[in-house]
């Protein structure tokens, strides 16, 4: 009897284990860069709301080799941006595949990558791997965050090919979040993410569909290509860079509406190369709340106050929108030096096109330290009847100017920087932000107009 227990117990340990790693695997834990090595290449078409309001984007990496003290791999990173194109290197970690360095050019993409193919390692690590039996991962990052867990299995097809994935989601408001995971990849297969909004429908925070993965011990043909220059643009420009060499700062609108808060790049660039300039539109009693629906534009204007150029006008739209209150710009500065002056100025509120409620109107003027062009000089702009931009409050080293009357610099003007700037009327920019309201509706109404023949 004695040796029939012992035989029962030994066949008990022997059996228990297997049973643990047989539970363990069906279950299986995954998190971001799981299984990583070198060869592998993902290939994602994808947008991200602070990009350009999610604009397409296409991304594609390729894992070159180890980084020499084993904590990481450098990875050929590549992104196709309407026809712009940046190649580079970017090194990732091992716990977490967040960028730790990147070549200057691709910072920005390199951003965008973080905020979406590598987003869920904020929930699961290499340290802290995740099961998809368990009912939660974490908790998104907003007020009253929603639980983020597996929500079930799903058979999906992108472009890469047909996956049996397991889904990772939460519900918020009357959307529903989705990342497509196949435990085999070291990335998401396809993903949905929306901004969390308290009002309304709400528009994508992200989204991400894997075009090609696999593995290749040589550079994929689709990585053969060179970095393209923006056109008219001296090759010496430097290329923004907002994680290594930017401004950051805020300001509150001259009417005391808004909080603008900015973030630049280069730090002090050329006139005539280009810079990128993020921006936030917030609500001046909670910075941590943003206005939706933001009509605006950004001015460049001289020491007079004379405009030089407006983005909105140079990319033929009526005004800039920013739909969830954050945007991105990048343009060539056109403007002077040893300063130059940019000019942010909120039009109002509405749906894209609509004509603006201007209640929320105000400007705030940035002054950025420009160095000269490359090459020969910029061209002057002569007019024959300037339109200058004035009165503004200052805010540090930041005013605020919209269009207006001739410039005069009035008794209580304060400095900002190097220079002085008056008061600002608000009638001068809502009667702005009605003008091109009305010249929407006009030819909304009239559409035979434009078919005239002079």
């Amino acid at each position: 009897m004695r040796k029939y227990a012992v035989s029962l117990i030994f066949a008990f340990l022997l059996v228990t284990p297997l049973t643990l790693q047989s539970a363990h695997a069906a279950s299986g834990t995954w998190y971001p860069g799981q299984g990583l090595k070198q060869g592998d290449y993902y290939s994602y078409n994808a947008c991200f709301t602070d990009w350009h309001n999610c604009a397409p984007l296409q991304m594609s990496f390729w894992v070159k080799n180890e980084t020499s003290d084993g904590s990481g791999w450098n990875v050929e990173f590549l992104a196709v941006d309407g026809s712009i194109i940046q190649k580079g290197i970017m090194t990732i970690g091992k716990i977490t595949p967040d960028p730790t360095s990147f070549d200057p050019n691709i910072s920005d993409y390199t951003a965008v990558y973080r905020s979406t193919v590598s987003w869920l390692d904020a929930f699961a690590t290499k340290d802290d791997p995740k099961a998809f039996n368990v009912p939660a991962w974490g908790r998104t990052g907003s007020v009253g965050g929603q639980s983020v867990g597996p929500v079930g299995t799903e058979k999906i097809t992108v472009g890469a090919g047909t996956f049996d994935t397991q889904v990772i989601g939460w519900h918020k408001g009357d959307v529903d979040n989705k990342i497509w995971i196949d435990p085999s990849l070291a990335f998401p297969v396809k993903a949905i993410v929306y901004v969390d909004v308290t009002t309304g429908t709400p528009p994508p925070d992200y989204t991400l569909e894997l075009l090609n993965t696999g593995n290749s011990q040589t550079e994929p043909s689709f990585l053969q290509v060179s970095s393209t220059t923006t056109a008219g643009v001296n090759a010496q420009c430097d290329s923004p860079n907002m994680e290594q060499d930017s401004v950051h700062q805020s300001a509150t609108t001259d009417s005391g509406s808004t909080i603008i808060e900015y973030r630049y790049s280069p730090s002090n660039p050329h006139n005539g190369c280009p810079i990128e300039l993020r921006l936030s539109f917030e609500k001046n009693f909670d910075a941590s709340q943003k206005y939706s629906n933001v009509q605006y534009d950004i001015f460049t204007v001289d020491d007079k106050g004379v405009k030089l150029s407006s983005l909105a006008q140079d990319t033929g739209r009526p005004s800039l929108f920013a739909p969830v209150g954050d945007d991105d710009n990048t343009f060539v500065l056109k403007g002077t030096t040893p300063l130059s002056h940019v000019v942010v100025a909120v039009l109002g509120t509405g749906s894209e096109g609509s004509l603006p409620d201007t209640s929320l109107a105000g400007v705030v003027q940035i002054d950025i330290k420009t160095q000269e062009s490359f090459g020969a000089p910029p061209v002057t702009v002569v007019q024959t009847n300037p339109t200058p931009v004035t009165n503004v409050t200052s805010v540090g080293n930041q005013t605020g100017i919209p269009l207006g009357p001739p410039y005069t610099a009035p008794n209580n003007s304060t400095s900002a920087g190097n220079a002085t700037v008056p008061e600002f009327p608000l009638s001068s920019l809502m009667v702005m932000a009605i003008v091109v309201g009305l010249g929407i509706l006009f030819f909304r109404m009239s559409p035979s107009l434009s078919n005239i023949k002079l």
